[in-house]
């Protein structure tokens, strides 16, 4: 029996994809990251493993894949050392029905971890068509005690190869990162969603 894979182009050389379900995933990552090349990359790496822990960790809570992450070519001098992530994960649809109103009316909600209302809109992917969500949320509290806000956009599609379910797919960055640039790279990753069948 075959089933459908999803997958995304990456922007750049600094992104990565992450074999989540690997336990030795994290080091696998850091190590890839020691061998770049540069002076500081041994170190970096050192530094990055616990993000890589995390991130694969919340990954497979999620049943996301894939998962990528942007690791920056010039180590950042503050956490989160990786800055962007960015991955697919199947959602059962609303229990009103596969619809783009029942979604929409699901979605819409503001709730307690939000900084702000969300924004939905309703777009056209070539996967099909989705809704998405922008939306600014408490991610923690930093080490003088402020919450920490990231920004993510969400796009929810409803693949005509998936009758039962839809896909996720959310690119999340903090909120002190460039906005617009990153929103502008995550939109380009959006529109290069696409399913491939396997055996």
């Amino acid at each position: 029996m075959s089933k459908w894979v999803a997958g995304f182009d990456l922007p750049d050389e600094q992104w990565m994809m992450l074999r989540v379900k690997n336990p030795n995933e994290a080091k696998a990552a850091a190590r890839a990251v020691a061998e770049r090349g540069g002076e500081e990359d041994e170190e970096y790496a050192r530094l990055l493993l616990p993000e890589f822990r995390e991130i694969c960790e919340q990954a497979v809570r999620l049943g996301a894949a894939p998962m990528a992450v942007m690791v920056p070519t010039i180590p950042l001098d503050r956490r989160p050392l990786i800055p962007v992530t960015a991955y697919v994960a199947p959602q059962l649809p609303p229990e009103a029905g596969r619809t783009m109103e029942a979604l929409m009316d699901v979605l819409g909600v503001t709730h307690p971890y939000h900084s702000r209302p969300p924004e939905i809109t309703e777009v056209e992917l070539p996967l099909g068509p989705a809704c998405r969500l922008r939306e600014m949320v408490f991610s923690g509290e930093g080490p003088d005690g402020r919450p920490i806000l990231r920004e993510q956009i969400s796009w929810f599609v409803f693949p005509e190869q998936l009758p039962d379910q839809l896909l996720e797919f959310t690119v999340s960055w903090p909120d002190l990162a460039s906005g617009p640039v990153v929103e502008e790279m995550a939109e380009r990753m959006a529109a290069s969603l696409g399913l491939r069948e396997v055996a």
